[in-house]
């Protein structure tokens, strides 16, 4: 079994760990949705969330039966159009936006130095962190560009361990949906959840809310399963 001190870096998602900015995704994808006269369905919003802009796009237009409408083309300049809409949506994104517990939980690592790394699958992280003002916390960013694989590819988590010089069994993962510790779990990193149960019940470790995040926290889930 995994030993608390075998960990030396800490690699985070952006979305659902470290901010709430799914809101702004979602409001911009259903702004797109109208344009397009398509309307918006429980069903899409629990598909978007997490898919990539191209996949989220083909999504939204088989659910209107427009697909067949649109040239590839004109599919990726869709895409793009929601990002601006997206972009202009988190210029109000401000250090009230960091989930609780959050700060807390980065000086701790710092303290104790513990390598940090952001491993977002969006291309806009590194804007975000810098409207939360969190860039002295994150100077190591992985940009999901240069990736071959999305999430639920462990890539990502490799690559994130790989910036701080660690193989992957020497990092802690934080995540907040099951197609991110589908990642994290592949990568052979420790899974640290946070969220709704049925979200994170494949995490190796588990807490309800960011508010609880803590390295105490951790090692006594850890010690406990030994």
């Amino acid at each position: 079994m995994a030993k608390f001190n075998q960990y030396a870096g800490v690699l985070f998602d952006l979305h659902g760990v470290i901010a709430d900015s799914s809101q702004y995704h979602l409001q911009a994808w259903q702004q797109l949705a109208d344009e397009l006269g398509i309307s918006w369905t429980q069903s899409l919003t629990e598909q978007v969330l997490g898919m990539n802009r191209q996949d989220a796009v083909t999504t939204i237009l088989q659910a209107g039966q427009q697909l067949n409408r649109y040239t590839a083309a004109e599919r990726v300049a869709l895409a793009d159009h929601k990002n601006q809409m997206y972009l202009k949506l988190i210029s109000q994104l401000s250090p009230a936006d960091v989930l609780p517990g959050i700060i807390n939980f980065l000086n701790e690592l710092k303290a104790q130095h513990y390598g940090i790394v952001l491993a977002s699958a969006s291309v806009n992280a590194p804007l975000e962190i810098k409207k939360m003002q969190l860039t002295d916390y994150f100077p190591l960013i992985v940009d999901p560009a240069t990736l071959t694989h999305n999430k639920p590819d462990p890539e990502i988590y490799v690559r994130a361990a790989g910036l701080l010089n660690l193989s992957p069994t020497n990092c802690i993962g934080i995540e907040d949906s099951k197609t991110g510790l589908t990642a994290v779990n592949g990568a052979g990193a420790l899974s640290v959840g946070v969220g709704a149960a049925t979200e994170i019940a494949t995490a190796d470790v588990k807490f309800a809310d960011t508010a609880e995040l803590t390295l105490a926290g951790i090692q006594q889930q850890i010690e406990q399963q030994d």
